[in-house]
């Protein structure tokens, strides 16, 4: 029994750690991506003046919109969205070691039932906190606005 809970537990703080750095790596190459853009626009525009007048322009309006957007409308919905889908395959490994778990009798039986019982509660916790967000969301009318397509343009 304590050989398959070590390999469970190895498995997935392997997991978690090679998670923990790619999502790392990711977040620091959109960083630096913007912080480029950042510092291309701010080149470009040389003064005050120049900024004003590009704000004022058409691209500058569509700039700020796509801009405001992105943050604004879709950060709720798309941590909403992750908040369901990890419950969703948090539940079906639960189902699975379930199913895993009624072909064992004793203590086996009982270590993945522990098991399968942990990763249900975390599964259907992540959906309910999901529901929860999104009405939370909805009644402060953060759903209002809708995210311009810049690909619609």
């Amino acid at each position: 029994m304590s050989d398959e809970v070590f390999f469970l537990s190895f498995f997935g703080m392997i997991s978690f750690v090679i998670w923990v750095v790619v999502n790392g790596w990711q977040r620091r190459q959109h960083i630096k991506l913007v912080t480029d853009f950042n510092n291309r626009v701010l080149e470009r525009l040389g003064s005050m003046k120049e900024f004003s007048e590009f704000l004022q322009s058409e691209g500058g309006d569509r700039l700020m919109k796509v801009l405001t957007a992105e943050r604004g409308a879709t950060a709720p919905r798309q941590r909403i969205l992750v908040a369901v889908q990890t419950g969703v395959v948090v539940v079906a490994i639960g189902v699975g070691l379930s199913s895993i778990a009624w072909r064992f009798t004793g203590r086996e039986h009982e270590s993945f039932m522990v098991i399968t019982a942990i990763m249900l509660s975390l599964g259907v916790g992540l959906m309910l906190s999901a529901a929860a967000s999104f009405w939370v969301a909805r009644t402060l009318g953060m759903f209002e606005a809708e995210p311009t397509n810049v690909r619609d343009r």
